[in-house]
C-alpha cells in the first residue's frame, strides 16, 4: 500500500523530535489516530491538514504529495498563495472580528433549532395571555424555551467528534460535562415553573441547590475518570517512543 503519506509525517516528528502522543494533543485527538496515518491504515480529516502543516512548517500540498515542495513546484502556487493571503477576516462584512472557522453545517443546524425554540416560546406566550389573559405567571415560557436552547447546544457539542476529542486530549470528560450541564439547566427550568406557577419559589429552590451539588459529585468522579485514562496514555505513550 502506497503511504506517502505516513512516511512524510513520520519523518516530520522525528525531525521535529515529538512523540505520537504530542502531536496528537496539539491536536486534540488521540495518539491511536496518528499511529495509524503513519501506518497508512488512515487518513486525517481534510480539517486537520492545515493544523498539522503549521506544526511541521509544511503547506499542505507538501503533506499530501509526501516531500517537500521544489522550487518550481513554488512558482507554480505563488499566485494562488498571494490571493489567499490578500483576504482579511476583519474587514469581511460577515466575518468581521472573526479570525476563527466558518460556522459548521452542524454549529447552523444548532443555531437554526435554538431560534426555532425560542420563536416558538414566544409566539406560545403570546397566544396564552391573549387568548386567556394569562401573561402571568406564563411569561416563565420564554425564559425556559432560551433555557432548553443550552440543553440543544450541549447536545451538539458531546455528539461532535472533532470538539469531544479536543476535551478529551485537555484532560476533560466531555460527558460528565454534558451531564451535569443538562442536570442544572433542567433544575432550573423545574424551579421556574414550580415558583411561577404554583407560587413556590421557597423552599423549593433548594432543587438548584441539590443540582448543583450533585453536578459536583459527577464532575468529580469524571475527573477521577480522566486522571485514570490520561495515566494510560502515558504508559501507551511509552511504548510509542522505542519505535
Amino acid at each position: 500500500m502506497n503511504n506517502t503519506f505516513g512516511d512524510f509525517l513520520y519523518t516530520l516528528r522525528k525531525e521535529k523530535g515529538i512523540t505520537q502522543y504530542e502531536l496528537a494533543e496539539q491536536l486534540g485527538i488521540t495518539n491511536k489516530a496518528v499511529s495509524k496515518w503513519e501506518t497508512g491504515e488512515a487518513m486525517p480529516e481534510t480539517s486537520l491538514l492545515v493544523p498539522i502543516s503549521r506544526i511541521f512548517g509544511a503547506s499542505v500540498d507538501e503533506l499530501l504529495n509526501g516531500k517537500r515542495a521544489t522550487a518550481a513546484d513554488a512558482d507554480k502556487t505563488a499566485n494562488i498563495t498571494v490571493k489567499i493571503d490578500k483576504f482579511d477576516a476583519d474587514k469581511h462584512l460577515f466575518t468581521r472580528g472573526k479570525n476563527d472557522a466558518p460556522k459548521t453545517r452542524r454549529e447552523l443546524i444548532c443555531g437554526v433549532l435554538c431560534a426555532t425554540t425560542i420563536l416558538i416560546g414566544v409566539i406560545v406566550y403570546i397566544i396564552i395571555g391573549t387568548l386567556f389573559e394569562l401573561w402571568d405567571p406564563y411569561w416563565v415560557i420564554i425564559p425556559t424555551s432560551a433555557l432548553f436552547c443550552g440543553i440543544i447546544g450541549i447536545i451538539f457539542d458531546v455528539t461532535n467528534k472533532s470538539k469531544r476529542l479536543r476535551k478529551l486530549a485537555r484532560c476533560d470528560n466531555p460527558y460528565t460535562d454534558a451531564v451535569c450541564g443538562i442536570l442544572m439547566i433542567s433544575c432550573i427550568i423545574v424551579y421556574l415553573f414550580i415558583g411561577a406557577v404554583l407560587f413556590l419559589w421557597h423552599p423549593y429552590w433548594l432543587i438548584v441547590v441539590i443540582g448543583a451539588l450533585s453536578c459536583g459529585v459527577i464532575g468529580a468522579l469524571g475527573k477521577v475518570f480522566m486522571y485514570k485514562t490520561a495515566a494510560d496514555k502515558t504508559d501507551e505513550d511509552r511504548t510509542y517512543k522505542s519505535e
